[in-house]
């Protein structure tokens, strides 16, 4: 599954970077719009603009939704990073994937926010 894996958290991680930077580009763009008759040529572009953004979002969704039936669960969107729910020693974890590797070699516990992640080799939970 790892490679269907990558290839959709890739597309995941691209889409949220540029929806990030055009909603950033929008809001400015509405900023120094705003009650300014003289902006009013912008008016079409700021619309078509917030479409587009609408049907980024609604892709972004889907490749979301893509992992869920996968059973994957998305951590940060934009670090590449997903969790596959698990059990180790009869205890509640995930293993964790991140954009980049080339395998699952981490883990974390179900209490544990990804950020305290550990190698699998080391399942006790002092680390």
């Amino acid at each position: 599954m790892l490679p269907l894996l990558r290839l959709i958290v890739a597309d995941i991680s691209l889409s949220h970077r540029e929806l990030t930077d055009r909603r950033s580009h929008l809001r400015r763009m509405l900023r120094s719009h705003q009650g300014k008759a003289r902006y009013q040529v912008y008016d079409q572009e700021i619309v078509e603009m917030q479409k587009e953004l609408a049907d980024e979002a609604r892709h972004l969704d889907d490749y979301i939704s893509e992992l869920e039936r996968l059973g994957v669960i998305l951590r940060s969107a934009h670090e590449g990073i997903v969790d596959f729910p698990t059990s180790i020693d009869d205890r509640r974890a995930f293993f964790t994937w991140q954009m980049g590797q080339d395998d699952v070699s981490d883990f974390h516990w179900h209490d544990e926010s990804t950020a305290e992640r550990r190698r699998l080799a080391s399942t006790s939970p002092e680390g």
